[in-house]
């Protein structure tokens, strides 16, 4: 099979080609076991790009692109409807709808898209969203005359619709300050019901840290601290006490993604859902493919790093391939390397960063370079760590030299692919490159997709279901959290996290997490879900760990029994007393010799569960911020009084998850 045909070939096609011709070929087979054995990543890449498959690839444009012809007939179509006086509000809606295809198909430079920006923002204004009539003016007035400079025909047309928007945007504004008084009324009433306060609650203030920022670690709360040992590697523990709800980690991305599905109901820059009521469409000027909520995201994500993957952004997502590694982990790879290698770059020039080169230059897992490693060193404890650094990306464990060669194999063969497409993307920014830097490129692409299967988290938005009143996750797309990323996991975590705008993950306090005990996230398999041998099977393919947290070394069982123990609050040792078969009223604690009053506890549990039960009254009613410090009550009185694992703090646990679900990312 020819791979030379320019931008005629897939991801799939060559990476079937080239494992191939690995596989069947016995001494390149073991060359490639043994580079990777030794962690070898430059020597992967070498190798196979001396191959002619891989040597002679050459990669066209791979995107949809804009169809003003197809633009126009859309826009004639949207005034075509019959409106019947009692389906105006729907005819209107259908209409924008209509034109928002208008406005994906045509080029920003052409009258019809000008028309269609123009025609949609009266319909909105029309339809009294004015927030939406808004957006659309400020990415009409962001168009510049020069788009339209090549007769002064055209020039006259593009003046007359930047006035046509300026009026709107002047009436528009006046509407929205007359009224936001009575709307922040309206919501004060309405915060009762559930719907409405999943439309309000997208504007959520993003949380910050509890107590004071962390010295060292940017992204923490001081209540937390680095360490590091041999078993546990980098980890954090708590360096106080620590209530249920705390807000311990506000990590930013270094780098994110997006899923093919949400491609179209999420902006591609900050994720904001595309579907409430309020949101707009803001198409790229070049590709038919994403949308943004506003214009100053578009504008950002270009300026980032859409400009460098918009032409050939099809390779990343036309797989046959599922898996979640085949689709927004190869866009995640490949937007930390734009984000690191073109760093310096600016909107008139583009130039590779020679100190992410030089990150690259050894490629060799194992053969760590000494000056890099000092540079390393100190992240934490003396020196900022920063979520935006690019050593903290580099730090993140990638498990090269432990995963079997075939699976290296497979990311090889990617991070080629993915540095021939960034190359293509160069070649017409006029930047050279020679075969070097293609390969320092793609070991650069290697060492992050190995990084992703290990260190990437779901960027999520949560979706309200209004027959069961529970708020459901769903995926977004992916991110590089290297804050995050120093928590280890727990069958039984301590931790849990939410997004919210922008990609940034806000981490709390689950429960109750004592002085010097360690913060702990899960991966994955929870215990409540999956049997030990299940979870450790996942964990150990996955991250190449034995797990040996509480529920792994205690084994505990499913389903978890309605019966629990009693603990002595001064020790936090179990009486292995059953809160159903306790024949005694008092009991002396075996390690610290304590009274117990059973009795006076049972009676207080009793009404702590009432609290538990009243708060999901609240939460069933929509009031998630009235429910939350019972819960919090509940939540503290179980930690001290009942030994783990309890039923009791699993069902205030998850009460406590469901009320951040609705303060986070949230759609309709």
């Amino acid at each position: 099979m020819s791979l030379t045909r320019k931008g005629n070939i897939t991801l799939d096609e060559f990476r079937r080609a080239v494992h191939n011709a690995v596989s069947q070929e016995e001494s390149l087979a073991t060359r490639l076991a043994k580079l990777s054995a030794s962690g070898d990543r430059r020597g992967m890449v070498g190798m196979l790009v001396e191959m002619p498959y891989v040597a002679d690839l050459k990669l066209g444009d791979s995107y949809e692109g804009k169809d003003d012809a197809q633009a126009a007939r859309l826009y004639e179509r949207s005034f075509g409807a019959t409106m019947e006086p009692r389906d105006e509000h729907a005819e209107e809606i259908k209409t924008c709808n209509i034109l928002t295809q208008a406005l994906f198909a045509a080029g920003a430079n052409s009258r019809v898209f000008l028309d269609a920006i123009c025609e949609r923002a009266r319909r909105f204004y029309s339809l009294r969203a004015y927030a939406s009539c808004l957006r659309d003016c400020d990415c009409m007035l962001a168009l510049s005359a020069s788009l339209y400079d090549n007769s002064a025909e055209n020039v006259k047309y593009f003046v007359q619709r930047r006035k046509e928007c300026l009026q709107l945007e002047r009436e528009c504004s006046r509407k929205l300050e007359a009224t936001s008084s009575r709307k922040r009324g309206a919501r004060g009433r309405t915060s009762s019901n559930s719907s409405s306060f999943s439309r309000s609650s997208s504007s959520s203030a993003l949380p910050t840290v509890d107590g004071k920022p962390h010295s060292c670690l940017t992204s923490c709360s001081d209540g937390v601290e680095l360490r590091f040992d041999e078993t546990r590697g980098r980890h954090l523990v708590a360096a106080r006490d620590i209530r249920p709800g705390t807000v311990l980690i506000v990590d930013r991305p270094f780098s994110f993604s997006t899923d093919p599905p949400a491609l179209g109901r999420n902006c591609l820059h900050c994720h904001a859902t595309l579907k409430l009521e309020d949101s707009v469409r803001i198409p790229c000027r070049d590709c038919q493919t994403v949308a943004f909520c506003t214009e100053t995201c578009r504008k950002e994500a270009w300026e980032k790093y859409h400009r460098y993957e918009c032409s050939v952004f099809n390779y990343f997502f036309k797989n046959s391939n599922n898996e979640r590694q085949q689709t927004s982990y190869l866009l995640l790879a490949y937007r930390m390397t734009v984000t690191q290698a073109l760093s310096l770059s600016n909107s008139a020039t583009c130039v590779l960063n020679p100190d992410f080169l030089r990150y690259h230059a050894n490629g060799n897992a194992k053969d760590k370079d000494d000056d890099i490693s000092k540079e390393c060193t100190d992240l934490g404890s003396k020196e900022t760590y920063s979520p935006l650094d690019y050593r903290t990306v580099f730090q993140l464990e990638t498990h090269c030299a432990d995963v079997e060669p075939s699976v290296n194999l497979i990311r090889a063969i990617e991070a080629i692919f993915l540095a021939k497409c960034l190359i293509s993307v160069l070649n017409k920014l006029d930047v050279v490159c020679t075969r070097e830097t293609f390969v320092s490129l793609a070991v650069a692409m290697l060492h992050h997709l190995q990084a992703i299967n290990c260190n990437a988290y779901e960027i999520i938005e949560n979706v309200h279901d209004e027959a069961t009143r529970v708020w459901e996750p769903r995926n977004i797309g992916a991110a590089i959290y290297t804050t995050v990323s120093l928590v280890n996991h727990s069958c039984y975590p301590n931790v849990v996290r939410h997004s919210y705008p922008n990609g940034i993950v806000v981490v709390r306090a689950l429960r109750f997490i004592g002085k010097g005990c360690e913060i702990l996230d899960c991966y994955g398999p929870h215990f409540l879900s999956e049997s030990k041998l299940n979870r450790r099977e996942f964990l150990w393919k996955k991250y190449r760990f034995l797990c040996g947290c509480d529920a792994c070394k205690q084994n505990w069982k499913l389903p978890l029994p309605e019966t629990t123990c009693y603990k002595c609050a001064a020790c936090s040792e179990s009486t292995g007393l059953s809160i159903t078969n306790a024949k005694v009223t008092n009991h002396r604690c075996a390690k610290c010799e304590k009274m117990i009053d059973l009795k006076r506890i049972e009676k207080q549990l009793q009404k702590s569960i009432q609290k538990r039960l009243s708060a999901i009254a609240k939460m069933y009613e929509g009031n998630y911020r009235d429910a939350m410090p019972l819960l919090f009550e509940h939540a503290d009185f179980v930690n001290k009084h009942l030994a783990e694992p309890n039923i009791e703090g699993i069902k205030t646990e998850q009460c406590i998850v469901q009320c951040y679900n609705s303060l986070g990312s949230i759609s309709v």
